[in-house]
C-alpha cells in the first residue's frame, strides 16, 4: 500500500491483474483452503450442544462472498470495504448466542480480503494462530454442558434446592422463579459434567414435596 501511495507501483496494472483468470482461480483456491480451516476450527471449538452447523456453513459462504466482492470491485477500495461492512450488519441485527461467533465472522471476512489481494503469508500466519487459540480455549469451555434445570413442587424450602446445587459445586444461575400459594416452579441454567445431572436429579427427587425435575438442553442443532 505504501508503494502504491508513493507511486512506485502502477495501480492500473494491479487492477488489470486482479481481473485475469489466473488471479481469480488463485483467490478461489486460497479461499477454499482457509475456509476449511475456519470450518473445522469452529467445529472443534464448540461442544455438541452449542455447535451450529448452519452457522458454520454460513462462515464459509461469507469468506467466498468477500472474495468475490473484492475481485469484482477492487478498482474502488471504498466500495469494497463498504460492501464487506454490510455483511456484518446482517448478523449483528440478530441475537448472538455466543460472542465468539462475532470473531469467526470477522475471521471469514479477513480471509476473503486476504484471498482477493493474494496476501497468503499474512493469512496463513494469522489463521494458524487464531485456529490454535480457539481450539485451546474451546476445549476449556467443554468441561461441562450448559443445561436448563426445571424443578416443580410444593411446600419446599427453596434454600434446600440451592444447597443441593452447592453440594455438587454446580455453577448455576436462576432464570425464572414462579411461586404460587400451593406450588412453585424454578428454572436454573446450570453447567454440569457428564452424569452429574443424574446424581442431581436423584437427590432432588428424595424430597417428597418435589413433584418433578426436568433437565433440558438448550435449543441447538445436535450433529
Amino acid at each position: 500500500m505504501n508503494q502504491i501511495l508513493k507511486g512506485n507501483i502502477d495501480i492500473n496494472s494491479i487492477i488489470q491483474n486482479a481481473q485475469t483468470p489466473k488471479f481469480i482461480i488463485q483467490s478461489i483456491i486460497m479461499t477454499i483452503v482457509f475456509s476449511a480451516i475456519i470450518y473445522y476450527t469452529y467445529k472443534l471449538s464448540y461442544d455438541t450442544l452449542n455447535y451450529n452447523k448452519k452457522f458454520n456453513i454460513t462462515l464459509v459462504m461469507i469468506a467466498f462472498i468477500s472474495t468475490v466482492l473484492m475481485d469484482l470491485i477492487q478498482s474502488n477500495l471504498a466500495i469494497s470495504l463498504g460492501m464487506l461492512g454490510s455483511l456484518s450488519i446482517v448478523r449483528f441485527r440478530t441475537n448472538i448466542k455466543d460472542y465468539r461467533d462475532i470473531g469467526f465472522i470477522f475471521w471469514s471476512m479477513s480471509v476473503g480480503l486476504a484471498s482477493a489481494t493474494q496476501n497468503l503469508f499474512l493469512c496463513l500466519i494469522s489463521s494458524c494462530l487464531i485456529a490454535l487459540f480457539m481450539i485451546i480455549t474451546g476445549k476449556e469451555s467443554k468441561c461441562g454442558n450448559k443445561l436448563l434445570l426445571v424443578v416443580r413442587g410444593k411446600e419446599v424450602n427453596l434454600n434446600t434446592i440451592q444447597e443441593i446445587l452447592d453440594k455438587y459445586k454446580i455453577k448455576n444461575n436462576i432464570k425464572a422463579k414462579n411461586i404460587l400459594s400451593d406450588s412453585f416452579e424454578l428454572v436454573y441454567e446450570i453447567k454440569v459434567s457428564n452424569n452429574q445431572d443424574n446424581l442431581l436429579i436423584d437427590d432432588l427427587l428424595k424430597f417428597e414435596k418435589i413433584d418433578s425435575v426436568n433437565v433440558l438442553a438448550p435449543s441447538t442443532e445436535v450433529i
